[in-house]
């Protein structure tokens, strides 16, 4: 269902939900970067430090999965944050060839002095919504994110599929 001039459908706010996304995911990491900048931090590598926090323990393919990243960006994170003081890998227990990660001291404090300007980039968020709406757009982002992440692993399957010599992906 193409508009006769160019053969496209034409982009409508109902109908293109990823400019939005792909918007405020780019003035987002654009913030983030310049308010973690003397910290020398990105957005990314905030996350990353955030979620080892959370969930301590992970192996670098738990965190790069956890961070949607690749896994060589993460281990080229990670040895700059363990560089830098504010992660540790240590053998994990019963899998003598995976690396636990885990904060150090100094780690949970630069994460408590850059948590007050990261809340801000939430708040400038949540300001133009109600409290009923941040709810409901952060269910519906999150279903969104989970539709997404559905279809990455069935792509992945059928390229494996497809690898193995056992037919082409379809559609």
């Amino acid at each position: 269902m193409g508009d006769s001039a160019s053969g496209l459908t034409p982009i409508t706010p109902a109908s293109y939900l990823l400019d939005a996304v792909t918007r405020l995911n780019r003035a987002t990491v654009q913030i983030g970067n310049e308010r973690l900048r003397p910290w020398r931090f990105t957005l990314s590598s905030y996350v990353a430090l955030r979620v080892i926090a959370d969930q301590p323990h992970l192996t670098l393919t738990q965190l790069s999965q956890r961070c949607f990243a690749r896994p060589q960006t993460i281990t080229r994170m990670v040895t700059e944050l363990q560089r830098r003081g504010f992660v540790e890998r240590a053998g994990r227990p019963g899998d003598e060839r995976a690396m636990s990660l885990t904060l150090t001291p100094g780690g949970r404090d630069v994460l408590i002095q850059m948590e007050p300007v990261v809340n801000k980039i939430n708040d400038t968020i949540a300001a133009v919504l109600t409290a009923e709406q941040i709810v409901e757009v952060d269910d519906l982002l999150r279903g969104c994110a989970h539709a997404v992440e559905r279809d990455i692993a069935a792509a992945a399957a059928a390229k494996k599929t497809s690898v193995n010599g056992q037919g082409l992906p379809s559609g």
